[in-house]
């Protein structure tokens, strides 16, 4: 009998170990409220806050130190520019730097913040210039922390970005504006007067997105003058977005009504397509991506993802065990605009297993217009829906793509 329970401890062991989680995990750090914010410098080290305690990780999150429980302020956000030196804001105009992995932390001087300043983001360019937005307004600091000034912006903010010492743009109730010479003048497009937009990321000077509080995503191709929607839902309320690259990219939401179940959204073609991720059902204010696979959600848990949250529309539909892998012919085709394709994974041979399964969408002109799976899987036969809301009619090819396993098919969208 003891044979018999070790070995099955031994298999689950290789078993997990041979086909990693996939998708959201919860970890578990000692503080147990509400996580507000996280960041990591490299795939190792991190920290989370609360609204009162400042945690430090130093192997994925497995573990956790408490570094303080007492900040006397609610933390909104963390930035740490390495191992040693970060800085954290919170609410009554607090803005707080350490110089050494946030065992101690100075206050900054900042003359011109009051106590009803609740500070929302901390942004560092470089070393020496950093941002702390909120509350309606925004503070500049040239000397790595020490001194903070306010920009003159005649339009409140809630939250936003500067992609370079010049050019930013910051969203609010009511409010999006512009800056190109580092916050001398700001130019405030009416666009979004009636709506509370509540975050926006751009991965280069012309191309951006923005989320608010009304379930909207819009985006940018000219570096926010005009905006087009890509997805709405009433129901929800976004709360952040991230990109890692010009194509993948993540918005966090909750339910508008009860604002307890969370919600991921995924998009690997610009915005093209939002997919759905499953995520236990409990709110989320941010999502840190170190890259396009290693990230982690800060809400009611922590939750850390190893493929990107895992892939979007795929479900396991059959128990069988193929023994070679095949990709089948998509269904319906012709199709307007959703259509499913099937692939069959067999057991891993030699370790070929632990590599990652790709399946992939070109155009006619091999241009990639979607990635459907990007991840381990364990054997089975599987279904991925594709939508193509937002492709053009035509004809295009998927792909299923591993290390000794290629194969393309032909599909025609008409619309």
């Amino acid at each position: 009998m003891k044979k018999l329970i070790l070995t099955t401890v031994l298999i689950f062991v290789f078993l997990s170990n041979l086909y990693p989680q996939s998708g959201w995990q919860i970890q578990t750090p000692p503080a147990s409220q509400w996580y507000v914010t996280v960041y990591f410098i490299n795939e190792n080290t991190g920290w989370i806050a609360n609204h009162d305690d400042l945690l430090k990780t130093t192997n994925k999150g497995v573990n956790w130190i408490v570094l303080s429980n007492n900040f006397a302020m609610d933390v909104s956000d963390i930035q740490f520019m390495n191992e040693l030196t970060g800085y954290v804001v919170g609410s009554t105009a607090a803005i707080r730097k350490t110089t050494n992995g946030g065992l101690n932390w100075t206050h900054a001087s900042c003359p011109e913040c009051n106590t009803s300043d609740d500070f929302m983001q901390i942004q560092f360019l470089d070393e020496n210039t950093g941002y702390a937005i909120g509350d309606w307004r925004i503070f500049k600091s040239t000397n790595a922390g020490l001194n903070w000034e306010p920009l003159d912006i005649s339009s409140g903010v809630f939250r936003g970005q500067f992609f370079n010492l010049l050019t930013g743009w910051f969203a609010g109730q009511g409010r999006f504006t512009k800056t190109t010479n580092g916050g001398v003048n700001w130019v405030q497009n009416i666009f979004f007067t009636n709506s509370f937009t509540t975050d926006l990321f751009f991965v280069n000077l012309n191309t951006g997105w923005i989320v608010s509080y009304s379930g909207e995503i819009f985006k940018t191709t000219n570096g926010g003058d005009n905006w087009s929607l890509q997805y709405k839902d009433s129901t929800i309320r976004f709360n952040d977005i991230v990109f890692t690259t010009n194509n993948t990219g993540w918005a966090i939401a909750e339910n508008g009504i009860s604002g307890n179940n969370g919600i991921v959204l995924k998009t690997t073609n610009a915005g093209l397509n939002w997919f759905s991720q499953q995520v236990p059902g409990t709110g989320y204010f941010e999502i840190f991506m170190l890259n396009s696979n290693e990230g982690w959600l800060a809400g009611n848990y922590l939750l850390h993802t190893t493929d990107g949250g895992g892939s979007v529309g795929i479900k396991k539909i059959m128990s069988e065990i193929p023994s070679a892998f095949s990709l089948e012919q998509n269904f319906p085709n012709p199709f307007n605009p959703t259509t499913k394709i099937r692939f069959a994974v067999p057991p891993c041979h030699s370790g070929a297993g632990r590599n990652p399964i790709k399946l992939t969408v070109f155009d006619i002109l091999g241009k990639e217009v979607a990635t459907l799976v990007n991840e381990s899987l364990q054997p089975g036969i599987y279904e991925v829906s594709f939508n193509a809301e937002g492709i053009s009619s035509g004809i295009y090819f998927y792909r299923l793509h591993t290390n000794n396993y290629m194969e393309t098919k032909r599909m025609v969208l008409i619309k």
